[in-house]
């Protein structure tokens, strides 16, 4: 049953998982940045919170704008 959801999220998310994995070969790597509102056309997994807003958490950063 899990490998069953697990397929079911990897195929209606592929396009975004594609483009995710495309900016970590390039050095980029997904940051925390707390609950923030989802843009329209920014590649995100948005959730929805309690509200009912589109929102996501985490944001992929390029070596040269980390701040660590």
């Amino acid at each position: 049953m899990i490998l069953i959801a697990i397929l079911m999220f990897a195929y209606a998310n592929q396009d975004f998982l594609e483009f995710a994995e495309t900016y970590q070969n390039q050095g980029y790597t997904w940051e925390y940045v707390g609950k923030t509102p989802a843009e329209p056309g920014y590649p995100h997994l948005e959730v929805l919170d309690s509200e009912n807003n589109p929102v996501y958490y985490y944001q992929l950063f390029s070596p040269k704008t980390k701040t660590k």
